[in-house]
Order: structure tokens, then sequence, then C-alpha cells
């Protein structure tokens, strides 16, 4: 592939994300580890996450929580990890 068919599959593949990402991926960890142990209470949780992806999460509301906070985005993981 030339330099120029390269820049045309980026243009048509990426688009530009609108909003935050990170607590979408603490969701989905916390669904992910969920549906690991499915008949087991959660009797609480520990986000552990790398100084770049706080900075980021801490930054925006989660949508419908008006607040920013990794371990409600972990509590609000649905009960089953969907497939992507």
């Amino acid at each position: 592939m030339s330099h120029f068919d390269y820049l045309g599959l980026l243009e048509k593949e990426l688009v530009i994300a609108v909003g935050c990402t990170e607590p979408i991926a603490v969701a989905y960890a916390a669904a992910v580890a969920k549906s690991q142990i499915p008949d087991e209470p959660i009797k609480g949780i520990v986000v552990r996450a790398s100084q770049g992806i706080i900075k980021n999460a801490m930054a925006v509301n989660i949508p419908g929580a008006h607040d920013s906070d990794l371990a409600l985005a972990a509590a609000l993981a649905p009960k089953k990890a969907c497939r992507i």
C-alpha cells in the first residue's frame, strides 16, 4: 500500500471520539469481572488505574449521573458484559 492508501484508510476508519472513554472502560472492566462471578454479591469495588486514566476520567461527568468518579462508573456497570 502506498502512503496515500494508508491516509485514505485512516480517513475512512477513524472517527473523532466525543466524550471521555475512560469511565466506559472502567464500567466495561467491572461488567466483565462481575460476569466471572455471577452468583456472588458484590460487597465493594476497588478501581486501580494509571494516573492518565484517573486524570481523564475525573475531568468529565458520567452521562446521567452528573458526577465524575471511577468507582461510580464501575458501580453503574451492566450486570453482564456486552460483546463488541
